[in-house]
């Protein structure tokens, strides 16, 4: 019964088989999983060790070929290689500078080991020892920072130079007493430099990395304020290695005004005029500026702040538009004073025959009459000769009196602007007709009003 086919170990069986199965299956993977592997590098026959992924097998051979390539004709090289995955957990993983290493001592080439010695990507040579090397440039950045005439955040080289240790061709092997020659040479000369805006010989002097006294050797008629434009000879040293020094300086930079349009009946209609100019504000910039081989190669904005704000200029546009009826009547005064019929001819002048203290203004009755400037209305009343009258003052010296009004439409104290209807046209007090009989009033006194008006003249 046990082991008949339903019997009880035969089910136990049935049942107990798959799971240990897959209890061993779980634990190979689980193994597996545990290893480390790599990757084995076998090149030109010898085994080289343990890599981590085929990219750095590529990386290393583009250091060797780059390697290789410094010489006037490449030796021949095999980069024949083959990949094998480990488990090996043990062997230490190669970089692949390592690896390049490994791969030219594989070769039957002449080798030997030390620093490649790099300006950006171009190879200078190999040295034993690149402490020499550093010297002198820190040496030749030192000397220049002494030379400069004011203090500066810091002096550097704008290219890096790098040192790449690994193995190399023995012919790339190179004395440190000539690649510092070719980095530290310097060519002298002059150029000719137009100078900006508030310029001295003493900033002239500064910018070019040398002294007043230079610059005043090779232009005699300079004096020491520089004017704008000027073209001068200065010196200039070109570095084979060019040398950079930044320094902070404060600056005070312009913020432009907007114009702003303004209609306004103070100016005759199809006029403009600036009714009050624009001034720039103020900024306060902190700059770094960088300079290589005594010229300015860049600038950057450290901090900035408003000094002053800008005012917007306001230009008016004018609206006013009352003139004489006929175009043919021109006057060319200032146009301080705005034409105060709405329509009309001049029927009389200032100082006629009869000592005329004003410009009559000729016109049906009714029609509008307009204040021809702002003001304060100081008087709206009836006079024997005047008969309806206005005065109105502008608060600047100036009065202007608009007589014979059939009605007045206004009142003392009442504030007025240009344009505005004050009265109508009437023939009230000692009048022959209807008309405006119109003054202009300075400080007491009577000046001819056709100077300050003007119409059909522009």
């Amino acid at each position: 019964m046990l082991f008949s086919e339903n019997g009880i170990l035969t089910s136990v069986f049935r049942f107990a088989v798959p799971l240990v199965c897959c209890g061993f299956l779980f634990a190979v993977v689980r193994y597996g999983k545990s290893l480390d592997y790599g990757i084995a590098v076998t090149f030109n026959g010898a085994e080289l060790g343990i890599i981590n992924d085929e990219s750095d097998y590529e990386a290393a051979e583009q250091i060797v070929r780059r390697r290789l390539s410094y010489t006037e004709e490449e030796p021949e090289f095999s980069f024949q290689h083959e990949f094998q995955i480990t488990a090996d957990h043990e062997s230490v993983r190669l970089m692949p500078a390592e690896l390049a290493d490994r791969m030219l001592r594989s070769a039957a080439i002449e080798l030997t080991d030390g620093w490649g010695v790099y300006r950006g990507e171009a190879f200078l040579g190999a040295v034993s020892d690149t402490k020499p090397i550093a010297r002198a440039l820190e040496e030749q950045l030192s000397r220049y920072q002494e030379s400069l005439t004011d203090d500066v955040d810091e002096v550097f080289y704008p290219e890096e130079i790098t040192y790449e240790k690994g193995v190399y061709l023995r012919e790339n092997l190179t004395a440190p007493e000539s690649i510092i020659s070719g980095l530290t040479a310097v060519k002298t000369g002059t150029r000719t430099y137009t100078a900006g805006a508030d310029e001295t010989v003493y900033s002239v002097a500064q910018r070019f990395t040398t002294t007043p006294e230079r610059i005043r050797e090779l232009n005699p008629s300079l004096t020491d304020t520089v004017p704008q434009a000027t073209r001068m000879t200065v010196p200039t040293e070109t570095h084979a290695l060019p040398i950079s020094y930044r320094k902070t300086v404060k600056t005070i930079a312009f913020v432009n005004y907007d114009v702003i349009r303004t209609e306004t009946a103070k100016l005759n209609a199809g006029t403009e005029k600036v009714l009050r100019r624009g001034v720039k504000g103020e900024r306060r910039n902190t700059v770094q500026l960088t300079f290589t081989d005594g010229e300015e190669s860049g600038r950057e904005l450290l901090r900035s702040e408003i000094v002053s704000l800008p005012v917007d200029e306001e230009l008016g546009i004018g609206t006013y538009s009352p003139k004489p009826f006929s175009s043919e009547t021109r006057l060319s005064g200032t146009g301080q004073f705005g034409w105060p019929v709405n329509g009309g001819y001049i029927s009389d002048v200032f100082i006629s025959n009869r000592n005329h203290r004003g410009l009559d203004i000729a016109a049906p009755g009714g029609t509008e009459i307009y204040a021809a400037e702002d003001g304060i209305v100081t008087a709206a009343t009836l006079s024997g000769s005047y008969g309806n009258y206005i005065k109105i003052d502008h608060l600047n010296g100036y009065e202007t009196l608009y007589a014979h009004c059939s009605i007045l439409l206004v009142s003392p104290e009442e504030e007025v602007t240009r344009g505005q209807v004050i009265a109508l046209v009437g023939t009230t007090g000692h009048s022959t007709g209807n008309h405006l009989h119109f003054e202009v009033r300075v400080n007491g006194l009577n000046y001819n009003p056709a100077d300050y008006l003007r119409v059909n003249a522009d």
